[in-house]
């Protein structure tokens, strides 16, 4: 049976207009793939040989085509490329990134796939197959990339109507196009909408993406059973989906099954080990769950997994040595040092991955004084708390609040109760708003006035937020400002004050006090990192402000 897309009318794929960029590390099949392109016509090809190379080539210019080998040594491997490519949107809408391999095992192939490359190839292949694979890819991607630059661009209502005339001239593609039209359905909420034309789908034919968006709209609606009942019917139907067991861990966890919650991400790391986030999931649950041996493996997986990943971080190697110092305990002599050198191990490649962050180097040393009290050795547990004590000055950036509540059970169990106070208390008056970070609190904390106000300021910017939702700008901007009186440093309570000052300059208040009290109050947010969630919304409130002064 001919290939549908085959047997289509499709534009010539003129190549030599394409750019390229081929990683490969094993030079002679890199000029064989090179060779290629050029007899299709190829001219402007560019060739790396790690995936260091390949991520900063991708930041300079934005390539057509993209072949990467799946394994590139000790480099960023083909998955983490395409990872990273898609996260940071170093990709057009219309290229086409290409997997190619000569391995065939079922935890290559399953971790290749999940981040859905346009194309596969395995090893060996000619010019004829490659470029056959590159036209359909083209040529599909072409056709749907009017709908992908919307929906970038968050212009939904375009989108919806791009996929109807994209699907209603080109009826063999009309799958694709439904799939971009759920997308927008759900960003818009419209979830009634959304789930009737997935469940339509799945009615006819069961067909993963429909049944994940199945799944999802009920998630969304907090029909949790029903959604987990979807979700275990996919896995069963479709066991090589990793997605469908990402989401029913998910909701499990929700409704109070970490049991079963733990057991599905087993299932989804042993089809592909070296998906990290999940790993460090699998092994946060294990936690929670007790079991310590699977909390180690998972950890361990994601300290190995995340060696060349730019989504690795302090939590997985912290993680690890708290669970190899619950191992610790109890085990025999030759076990103890086993673990004890790993733990030495870790913290080293902690502190060096890290070295330039004061935040993450106060972290690992009060994580490495809290495992040496395990061991006890109380040399080390000085030494390291007095590192602690000095590099707590120098954090530049806001400590997370789960980070602050195992940075603070640690400095309680060591005896450092001012330095532990002083970091909860900075952390609640960040998280106010997050109602099981607040649990924690209460639980470590001897300053019951700490948590009384700090719901006072949630109420208060509750009843702000309802205010701004009704358009009285001016009244929310009033409790905006109360809520600061307690939590002056709260970045969600400035930025929110920010927007509502901007609002109302926009709404007819023409006052340029108004905008430069906005800039006030953003530059008196000075510890936000770049990779904390609240940036981006940060950095276009500043953004917006900025313009308005400059119309005046």
């Amino acid at each position: 049976m001919q290939d549908p897309i085959a047997m289509m009318k499709k534009p010539m794929v003129r190549y030599s207009q394409k750019s390229v960029l081929i990683i490969e590390d094993f030079a002679e099949f890199a000029r064989s793939l090179r060779g290629m392109m050029i007899t299709m016509g190829g001219k402007k090809i560019d060739l790396v040989y790690n995936g260091d190379d390949a991520i900063q080539a991708c930041k300079e210019k934005k390539y057509d085509i993209i072949l990467s080998d799946y394994n590139l040594g000790d480099s960023k491997d083909g998955q983490q490329i395409l990872e990273e490519l898609m996260h940071f949107k170093l990709l057009k809408s219309s290229a086409v990134f290409v997997m190619v391999t000569a391995e065939n095992t079922t935890a290559m192939v399953m971790g290749a796939l999940e981040y859905q490359p346009d194309s596969y190839l395995t090893k060996p292949f000619n010019g004829h197959i490659l470029k056959s694979r590159l036209d359909k890819a083209i040529f599909k991607k072409d056709l749907l990339s009017p709908i992908v630059r919307k929906m970038r661009a968050k212009k939904w209502q375009e989108a919806l109507k791009s996929c109807h005339e994209i699907a209603e001239e080109n009826p063999k593609f009309k799958m694709a196009c439904l799939r971009h039209r759920f997308n927008c359905l759900r960003s818009l909420k419209q979830y009634d909408k959304a789930l009737e034309l997935t469940t339509q789908i799945v009615n006819e034919r069961p067909i993963p993406w429909a049944m994940l968006g199945v799944g999802e709209i009920f998630f969304a609606k907090k029909e949790y059973e029903r959604a987990i009942e979807l979700f275990t019917d996919m896995t069963n139907e479709f066991p090589m989906v990793l997605e469908g067991y990402d989401w029913l861990a998910k909701v499990q966890h929700i409704v109070g099954r970490p049991i079963e919650a733990q057991q599905t991400l087993q299932k989804a790391v042993e089809r592909s080990p070296k998906a990290l986030k999940r790993q460090k999931l699998l092994g946060e649950i294990a936690e929670e769950n007790d079991d310590v041996e699977t909390m180690t493996a998972a950890f361990r997986q994601a300290v190995k997994f995340g060696s060349n990943s730019a989504f690795a971080s302090p939590d997985e190697f912290v993680k690890l040595t708290k669970s190899l110092g619950l191992q610790l305990k109890g085990n025999s002599d030759a076990d103890r040092q086993k673990l004890l050198d790993e733990a030495e191990s870790v913290f080293s490649k902690l502190d060096h991955r890290f070295k330039h962050d004061p935040g993450i180097q106060f972290r690992s040393a009060v994580a490495h004084a809290d495992f040496s009290s395990i061991t006890n050795d109380q040399q080390k547990v000085e030494k390291y708390l007095s590192t602690a004590n000095k590099l707590y000055d120098k954090i530049e950036e806001h400590i997370g609040s789960k980070e602050s509540i195992e940075i603070t059970e640690s400095l309680k169990h060591l005896g450092q109760k001012e330095l532990a106070e002083s970091i909860l208390e900075e952390a609640v008056e960040q998280y106010f708003d997050d109602p099981a970070f607040i649990k924690q609190a209460e639980k470590l904390t001897t300053n019951k006035n700490l948590i009384e106000n700090s719901r006072k300021a949630n109420q208060l910017n509750t009843k702000a937020i309802k205010y701004f939702s009704t358009k009285d700008y001016p009244t929310a901007s009033e409790y905006f400002y109360k809520a600061l009186e307690i939590a002056p440093s709260n970045v969600n309570i400035n930025l929110n004050n920010v927007q509502t000052l901007l609002k109302r300059f926009q709404s007819g208040e023409k006052d340029q006090q108004l905008l430069l009290e906005a800039e006030r109050l953003l530059s008196g947010i000075t510890r936000l990192a770049f990779t904390d969630p609240r940036y981006e919304r940060y950095s276009e409130l500043s953004r917006l402000t900025q313009l308005m002064l400059q119309s005046i």
